[in-house]
């Protein structure tokens, strides 16, 4: 045997000098390395992990900080707004103008209620920014530091504050009414209120962002560190374990010891590729989940997201379907709300999309209550001999033959589960869960964000709204019911196939959400004309009608800046605000349009609104009866109805007869 390829052997067999001279063994030397590398990879994840939470903590925390002390602004308005109610409801009751007395004075002490609950809240609010901490949810904000830089801004409000608060006070304790020049106080300086609010809000929002840069700073250069050791732990594990083992096999090669079996078991080249295919493997799935924390950290979408999980880890894990289900509102039901599939099956899997069913009746109870993993391997075994429901007949008529399901929690609170399916049998295992535990923690993320984000910029532009309709005491539960309205139409022109193009869930979540705000533009409109019971002047019809081009503005002023984070929300809401009261023969306004140069969303909630505002009291009229109002829509069709939208409605009627007489009972009883 030639000595010189003896010692080549000998040395990259044992692959240090430490292995050479025997106080290392090559299992323990690889091990003790495998060991590091393992704590460093967990470091990098870690640190990943947690500049993620971070941005979306500070994201967070700073939308939270501007809701609450935005309150401030709405808190000062409808101070204002129910100091000048109560001025007219006085001025009514006194001059014995029309409506019972007892309305009125039950209109003056709900007033009142309202006007002590909006002082109380900003007097609240005010005293925890002078104290310098301020509650967001379970933590307290602290910027007692930053109480000198607030100081001007402070005085300046609590000097405004004391002396409106006591004009407030005096309002409040009124008993007949009072002097026009309260309300002319409040009026003029409720400006200094909100322009010393602005100050305020700027300088707390700067000091909470700058806590949060620090420990994203912190923890990043955490994980640069953690990647820096990562990548000489690799470079030294290169050097010392994957070159010596490519010499000893080259040299076992050369001195002919293929079949030579010593102490320590060797492995071969065949044997390596299963370990070197494992490593691949590994590595590649943590790539995959470091792109998707950096997809969580761009603001995508929660679709998007999805999209991006269904076509990246469907090399880890097997599946042909992922469907999301989330529990309602009332904790007692359960809806699909996402669904992505191959092509061969999705046309069948989107049927599931918006099916709701009580949470009591299905097997996705002892998931949610235990927050543990179900594998299903064989579909078809584990419904035999069971009552099938109709959505377990239909995911065996698709082909779904295995499925794991995990719950979907945020901050331990369980808020759905989320379905991995496959067409074949037996491919699910307990590495496939533990893999999949992480992937539900990553869409559960997503999803809170995208809510948390979305669900701040509508509720604040909600708030908007709902002020526009609190002007006009009659209107009720307008936005309510039309919303419900809104959305059922949209449903049932999914069901029937129509404008399937544009509609899918997500389409239909918009309706629902952004139908309230189609009159936000009336906050623009004065009082005489918005509040006047009688029939309006061709001049006054002229103003009234500019509202939809006024709730465009607010709209899209809302929309260009949410769109520089390369977002987009209020698009649907734009459309509803210009264009809900156009006509499909063009002679609606504000500009005229016909048939399908209007937006659908827009036809569709036209229809809604009118729907509900003939079925409801007006000052100006009774309320029409659900024959007569369904008599009146389909007489409209193809004048100031999309005909095909006035079609599915009627053909509909049963369902829609169902939710008006659940928002009628109480009218009617």
């Amino acid at each position: 045997m030639n000595s010189n390829c003896v010692k080549i052997y000998l040395k990259f067999y044992f692959g240090v000098k430490n292995v050479v001279s025997g106080k290392m063994s090559i299992l323990k030397f690889i091990k003790v390395r495998m060991v590091i590398i393992t704590f460093l990879i967990l470091g990098v994840v870690a640190s990943l992990g947690r500049l993620a939470f971070n941005a979306i903590e500070a994201d967070y925390t700073s939308r939270q900080l501007i809701n609450v002390l935005g309150k401030q602004r709405m808190y000062s308005q409808m101070m204002a707004k129910d100091a000048s109610m109560l001025y007219v409801l006085y001025d009514r009751l006194n001059n014995d103008t029309e409506g019972s007395e007892n309305e009125i004075k039950e209109k003056i002490l709900q007033t009142k209620a309202e006007l002590q609950e909006s002082e109380r809240q900003f007097d609240t609010t005010f005293k925890s920014i002078k104290s310098g901490k301020i509650n967001i949810g379970s933590k307290i904000l602290d910027f007692e530091k930053n109480l000198n830089e607030l100081e001007p801004a402070l005085k300046e409000t609590d000097a405004t504050w004391n002396k409106l608060r006591s004009y407030i006070d005096e309002i409040i304790s009124s008993e007949g009414g009072f002097d026009v020049q309260y309300i002319d106080y409040i009026n003029e300086n409720n400006h200094k209120l909100l322009d010393s609010s602005d100050k305020i809000t700027g300088i707390v929002v700067m000091a909470a962002k700058k806590n949060m840069i620090y420990s994203i700073l912190l923890t990043a250069s955490l994980g640069t560190l953690a990647v820096i050791s990562t990548i000489i732990l690799l470079f030294n594990i290169n050097r010392y374990l994957i070159l010596p083992l490519s010499e000893l096999y080259r040299g076992v090669s050369e001195i002919g010891l293929a079949g030579f079996r010593p102490d320590i078991i060797k492995p071969t080249r065949k044997e390596l590729v299963p370990v070197i295919k494992e490593v691949n493997d590994v590595f590649s799935k943590f790539n995959s989940m470091i792109e998707l924390i950096e997809n969580l950290n761009y603001s995508k979408s929660f679709t998007e997201i999805l999209q991006y999980i269904y076509s990246t880890f469907s090399s880890f894990i097997p599946y042909n379907h992922i469907g999301i289900a989330l529990i309602g509102d009332d904790e007692k039901t359960i809806r699909a709300a996402y669904a992505i599939s191959d092509r061969s099956i999705s046309d069948k899997t989107q049927s599931f999309v918006g099916y709701k069913v009580s949470i009591s009746n299905t097997s996705l109870e002892r998931i949610i209550e235990t927050g543990r993993t179900r594998i299903i391997n064989d579909f078809e075994e584990y419904t035999r001999g069971k009552q099938l429901k109709d959505y377990n007949k239909k995911l065996l008529e698709i082909g779904i033959r295995s499925s794991i399901t995990l719950p979907l929690k945020i901050n331990n609170r369980p808020v759905g589960v989320i379905f991995f399916s496959s067409l074949n049998k037996n491919v699910y295992t307990s590495k496939h869960e533990k893999f999949l535990k992480i992937l539900a923690n990553s869409i559960a993320i997503s999803f809170e964000k995208n809510i948390f984000t979305d669900e701040l910029l509508y509720s604040s532009i909600l708030a908007l709204a709902k002020l526009a309709e609190s002007r006009d005491i009659d209107t009720g539960e307008h936005l309510n019911r039309m919303k419900t309205y809104s959305r059922m139409i949209a449903e049932f022109l999914y069901e029937d196939s129509i404008y399937r193009d544009k509609i899918n869930l997500d389409y239909i979540n918009d309706i629902e959400r952004f139908s309230p705000l189609h009159d936000i533009g009336k906050v623009a409109i004065r009082d005489e004309i918005l509040l006047k019971p009688d029939k309006l002047t061709d001049e006054e019809f002229e103003i009234m009608k500019t509202h939809t081009l006024y709730g465009g503005q607010v709209l899209r002023a809302a929309e260009e800046n949410i769109e520089k984070s390369g977002r987009s929300v209020f698009k649907l809401g734009i459309e509803i605000a210009e264009g809900h009261h156009e006509k499909w023969d063009g002679t609606g306004y504000p500009y005229g349009r016909k048939g399908e140069e209007i937006p659908l969303s827009a036809r569709i909630v036209a229809l809604a609104d009118v729907f509900d505002a003939l079925t409801s009291k007006r000052p100006y009229k009774k309320p029409f009866s659900f024959e007569e109002s369904i008599r009146m829509i389909e007489e409209k069709s193809g004048f100031h109805f999309d005909p095909e939208i006035v079609r599915v409605f009627l053909k509909n009627g049963e369902k829609i007869k169902e939710t008006y007489n659940s928002f009628h009972q109480n009218v009617t009883s």
